[in-house]
């Protein structure tokens, strides 16, 4: 089982992996059935990242389970509020930047294909990278291509016009040269669009220990600056960058913290609403619950 709590120390230099810079601030302690590991925080780029990592096989990495926040508890009231609240625009806001209606697009982590399928119906071509079979087979009876391989086994035999990496940053030990490697497979104008977990949100700042840092599958824990300082280290210009509510990482949150209570709420829209003021604080504040980029690759001079 693993247990995260507060550890405010100094501890053996780590290199960050999001600006390369040094740091030796110990902010957390992950005890685990491997022993301990620790949750830095990069005095530079203020990314927090997990060292030793707990899972150190890239197969380690994936994630099997095809139910639950996956494909959205089964709601179509939560499909229907997510589609037109957090992807439409994000469709929008692709077709903005590129300047077209139709273009090709590689989704890397689609899972079940739950939010590939949207971009698809909207008109784009869509290709879909996912390592787990069981969320492969279902994002292919979706009727979408699906490439069954890891981000870092992807090879450069197809260029995109956007390529989406939805919650899935996070999972990696070395982001930089990921996110530099995808460069090439973008086209002349081509967009990036990231979305990750924001760690400055009002959610982690409530519950601390016990929010859902869902470790050990994350090892790197970004806010705007971090995520920003990441993309332009990595040879990209940040077309757009904005926060989205999401009220899926409550309600583990509030069990862990609240055992009693937590256990009478069952994980339904209904009780989600339970939440609705903390995520509209969050909103309201600046510190909301996921963080969208959009970036280009810098020009060569």
């Amino acid at each position: 089982m693993n247990t995260l709590e507060a550890f405010r120390t100094s501890s053996s230099p780590r290199i960050c992996p999001g600006c390369g810079d040094t740091t030796d601030s110990v902010f957390y302690r992950l005890l685990h059935n491997n022993g301990e590991s620790f949750i830095y925080r990069c005095q530079s780029c203020t990314l927090e990242f997990l060292r030793p990592l707990v899972l150190l096989d890239v197969e380690e990495r994936k994630m099997e389970s095809v139910d639950g926040a996956v494909e959205l508890f089964e709601s179509n009231l939560l499909r229907t509020l997510h589609k037109r609240l957090i992807i439409n625009p994000e469709i929008a806001k692709a077709r903005q930047l590129l300047g077209k209606k139709d273009f090709r697009m590689l989704d890397i982590g689609c899972g079940t294909g739950l939010i590939s399928q949207i971009w698809a119906e909207s008109g784009a071509i869509v290709t879909g990278l996912e390592p787990s079979p069981k969320r492969a087979a279902i994002a292919r009876q979706r009727g979408l291509d699906v490439l069954s391989c890891y981000a870092e086994e992807l090879k450069p035999d197809q260029k995109f016009d956007l390529i989406v990496i939805r919650h899935v940053v996070e999972h990696f030990e070395h982001p930089q040269k990921i996110l530099r490697e995808l460069i090439p497979q973008l086209t002349n104008n081509g967009l990036l669009l990231i979305v990750v977990p924001n760690i400055y949100c009002i959610g982690r700042k409530i519950f601390g220990t016990n929010w859902t840092w869902v470790l050990p599958w994350h090892c790197s824990f970004f806010n705007p600056k971090a995520l920003r300082i990441l993309l332009i280290s990595c040879g990209y210009n940040v077309s757009k960058l904005y926060q989205t509510p999401s009220p899926l990482w409550y309600p583990q949150s509030f069990t862990r913290r609240f055992p009693r209570i937590g256990r009478a709420l069952s994980t339904t829209p209904l009780s989600m609403l339970f939440f609705a003021p903390l995520i509209a604080l969050g909103y309201l504040t600046g510190r909301s619950d996921n963080i969208t980029v959009f970036a280009r690759p810098q020009k060569k001079s």
